[in-house]
């Protein structure tokens, strides 16, 4: 048989027995159906199953899609920006303050940064290094110069999302802490650096410069913010902008991610600004305006201005007292450190109105006889009078009000110029009457007295005129009393006398610069209008220099400078008084306005001299510093020459003693550590056997028997008078002159202190720069034991018996203090006219 034929016979028998079970199994079931009295509907069943189940997963994926669109389209932004989030850091790149910078380039204000330090505890750790935990935190406190205890407290709250570990890091410390972490891949650490300013002399100039604050703004970004003065008036041009970058981080490394593309937009600096304030001239302003405060014992503040009168700089602005920008919440002066609380109202009020407040632009006060320099102008102006014209001092009544001379006997027939100088009222107020109402005040609206100066300061005030003067008003303001005037006001007024008769607006900022020095922004000297003619101010200008000259101003007087001047002593409604003392100087060629205010002495007898003297040694130092040559008359020479007798002292108050030599023109200095205003002195060097000449040095002891101090010998070759006496005063010694004070020093009685290489003869340093000291009249010679002409031992550090060996009892005192002298000892010196072309080692 074939094999296909076996092959159909075997699947017919297939096929016969697939029949036959399919017939059995129809009729069970047929059998069952019967049997249960239902009818079959699994088919009918399966299908609707189907149908649900298919709806159900119609309505899953509607609800998926509709999400889907939800997430992707409908909330796309807010879903991108988290995920970003997620992903990428949004790092701020604050910019950096600009300076404050003095008229040379000096920087007085500057920007430093310091860093808070803070971890996630579960976080910090290495991820490519076996580093223990415990060998970390001790890295950690050891860079960050923190107790191990207190680090390791931070690192056991594992669950803190953060931890600051140290609040101020140095840069140095995060420098540190940045290169261990990169080394090692440490992360779990977030580090913000924080802008800090500093200021290079925390005091100077404290309420123009001003301080900041470290704020947010609208933006919520954290920066530095001006709280005063120049910070808070140029702050938009200081702050700049802050830049961003978005970046791809991780936690760990360096923060970001390799390969990932950072987008930035770099932050703009701040721009810095320029002030016409020059370092030094403040430093004397402020310097003779606080020994002005304490001489006078002024209760209630004080301010100093200098001018520029043809330009309007400010090149010194003072007000007392002055705090420290760096803690300008400080407790200040006189309160108790105990009860302050600057969270408190009444304690920053205080600070605001009495500490923070620049009275140089914001006080008002009565300027008193200071503004008959105004009157006059105005008189001179409208040809109302002349300098000789005589006027009768005697009282007068207007509108009920008598007005006289504050001298009680009065000066009888008097030249106006006379009465210039001896600042009698009633010659003033019969001026002001000639001018007439309408005319008077149109002249102080041109000087600038009914409005602001426009100073760019914050906080400027305006003083207080009549807005509807009578008769009796015009004649009190001819004197500068029932008005008021602020000292910027003042001093702007005099720089038009000064300067021929223009008014010019007082400047603060000279410019403004970029981080690179280049100037974006200058401010040139502005003038506002034609107040008086130049013959009209020269006249007022010759009459102020008679005032120091020969009236009520001369505590003002310097040698070699001409000044011109007004003083003034007014007094408010509750018998307080203001004294200040107005200059313009040189006279004959002017350089610089000055005015001091003091406001409120104790003692209601103090005149207005203490500002006046004040103004003459801002007078004299700012010139000098300036380069002003100085041009001797034979006066000037001759009250250099003259010597005083050094008053008895003992059993005074220091603050007696120092207002006695002050008033003489005697400069003070405690000998004895902790001495202060109400320390009783007993004893004083040198002593009342003395004659010195002014501007000499009077050391007071709380002592009896005193260990007094030895102070190096300066050298005063090729020095000028000036020079040489201020070269001294330094050094806590006194010149005196051997003959003419005229040229320049050419010898002293005593060498300089010895200098490391230099030859000692008796004690002394050889100085070859000097010829040998001639005996002069006085019987000066150079040895350890000297006479001055003052009759005042020169105790020098070496034996006091003459000999050229130290002495044996005091072996390591006589070393240290070789070739030098006690403080307050005099050296004479020895001048001559400079040898044309000649240097001053070789004179």
């Amino acid at each position: 048989m074939r094999r296909d034929e076996v092959t159909t016979g075997n699947r017919s028998a297939l096929d016969q027995r697939l029949a036959s079970e399919r017939q059995r199994q129809h009729l069970a079931q047929g059998r069952q159906q019967r049997s249960a009295g239902k009818p079959p509907r699994r088919k009918k069943r399966t299908r609707g199953g189907v149908l649900l189940l298919a709806v159900g997963l119609l309505a899953f994926a509607g609800i998926l899609i509709n999400q889907l669109y939800q997430i992707q389209v409908v909330a796309y932004a807010e879903n991108a920006e988290s995920a970003a989030g997620q992903h990428y850091r949004k790092v701020t790149e604050q910019p950096v303050r600009g300076s404050i910078l003095d008229r040379n380039g000096i920087e007085l204000a500057g920007t430093t940064y310091i860093y808070r330090i803070g971890i996630t505890p579960k976080d910090v750790r290495s991820i490519t290094k076996n580093i223990p935990r415990t060998d970390i935190i001790a890295e950690f406190a050891r860079i960050l110069n923190l107790p191990l205890t207190e680090v390791e407290e931070a690192f056991a709250k594992t669950d803190a999302a953060y931890v600051q570990l140290k609040k101020e890091a140095t840069k140095e410390e995060n420098d540190a802490l940045k290169e261990y972490r990169s080394t090692n891949s440490i992360g779990g650490v977030r580090v913000d650096a924080e802008p800090r300013r500093f200021y290079t002399n925390s005091t100077l100039a404290p309420q123009v410069i001003g301080y900041t604050n470290f704020t947010k703004d609208s933006l919520n970004n954290s920066n530095l913010s001006g709280q005063l003065g120049i910070e808070l008036a140029y702050n938009a041009e200081l702050t700049g902008q802050p830049g961003y970058t978005y970046v791809e981080t991780d936690n760990y490394s360096r923060g970001v991610l390799p390969f990932s593309v950072p987008t930035s937009l770099r932050a703009q600096n701040g721009n810095n600004v320029v002030l016409n304030l020059d370092s030094t001239i403040q430093k004397i302003v402020q310097e003779e305006l606080e020994n002005a405060i304490k001489v006078n014992d002024i209760t209630a503040g004080g301010s100093a201005i200098v001018m520029n009168p043809y330009t309007g700089a400010i090149l010194g602005m003072a007000s007392y007292p002055w705090f420290d920008t760096r803690e300008p919440t400080a407790v200040p002066a006189g309160k108790d450190p105990a009860t302050w609380d600057t969270s408190k109202k009444e304690d920053i009020d205080y600070l605001s109105k009495e500490i923070w407040r620049n009275r140089a632009i914001s006080d008002t006060y009565e300027p008193g006889s200071t503004f008959k320099a105004i009157t006059a102008a105005i008189a001179f102006e409208e040809n109302l009078t002349r300098e000789t014209e005589m006027f009768n001092d005697a009282p007068f009544k207007e509108s009920g009000w008598t007005i006289s001379c504050s001298s009680r006997s009065g000066h009888g027939i008097e030249s106006m110029q006379q009465a210039f100088y001896r600042s009698c009222n009633p010659i003033f107020a019969q001026l002001a009457l000639r001018t007439g109402i309408d005319r008077y005040y149109e002249y102080l609206r041109a000087f600038g007295f009914m409005g602001t100066t426009g100073i760019d300061l914050p906080g400027e005030g305006k003083g207080i005129l009549h807005e509807k003067p009578a008769r009796i008003d015009l004649a009190t303001v001819s004197y500068g009393e029932s008005s008021t005037v602020t000292p910027i006001q003042l001093a702007t007024a005099y720089c038009a006398i000064a300067n021929g008769g223009n008014l010019i607006q007082p400047q603060i900022v000279k410019s403004v610069t970029d981080a690179n020095g280049n100037i974006k922004q200058e401010f040139p000297a502005e003038t506002i209008r034609k107040v008086i003619s130049e013959a009209s101010a020269n006249r007022v200008l010759d009459l102020m220099e008679g005032v120091v000259l020969y009236g009520t101003g001369s505590a003002a007087y310097t040698e070699g400078y001409r000044v011109a001047g007004k003083t003034s002593t007014s007094t408010d409604d509750n018998g307080d008084h203001t004294i200040s003392f107005g200059a313009i100087a040189p006279a004959d060629n002017p350089e610089i306005v000055v005015l001091v205010v003091l406001s409120k002495p104790r003692d209601k007898r103090t005149s207005s001299s203490g500002a006046a003297r004040a103004v003459g040694q801002i007078v004299n130092r700012t010139l000098e510093h300036l380069n002003v040559p100085r041009q001797f008359s034979d006066d000037d020479m001759s009250n250099l020459s003259k010597q005083y007798s050094v008053p008895e002292l003992s059993g005074l108050t220091f603050a007696e003693a120092r207002k006695q030599l002050s008033t003489k023109g005697f400069l003070v200095e405690a000998g004895t550590p902790g001495m202060n205003d109400s320390t009783i002195i007993r004893s004083q060097y040198p002593n009342t056997s003395a004659k010195l000449h002014k501007k000499s040095v009077v050391v007071l002891y709380s002592t009896n028997k005193p260990e007094p101090a030895y102070v190096s010998v300066p050298d005063f070759s090729g020095k000028t008078v000036n020079e040489a006496q201020r070269a001294a005063a330094e050094s806590g010694l006194n010149v005196a002159f051997a003959e003419s004070c005229l040229g320049v020093v050419v010898a002293q009685d005593i060498p300089p202190t010895h200098e490391a290489g230099s030859s000692l003869v008796n004690g002394f340093a050889s100085n070859s720069n000097l010829p040998a000291s001639p005996q002069t009249e006085t019987g000066n010679q150079t040895k350890t034991e000297n006479k001055t002409e003052t009759g005042n031992k020169a105790e020098t550090g070496g034996d006091n018996t003459g000999s050229s060996k130290p002495d044996n009892k005091n072996t390591t005192q006589t070393e240290a203090n070789a070739g030098k002298l006690r403080r307050g000892s005099v050296v004479t010196l020895t001048f001559a006219a400079p040898v044309e072309g000649a240097h001053a080692d070789e004179q």
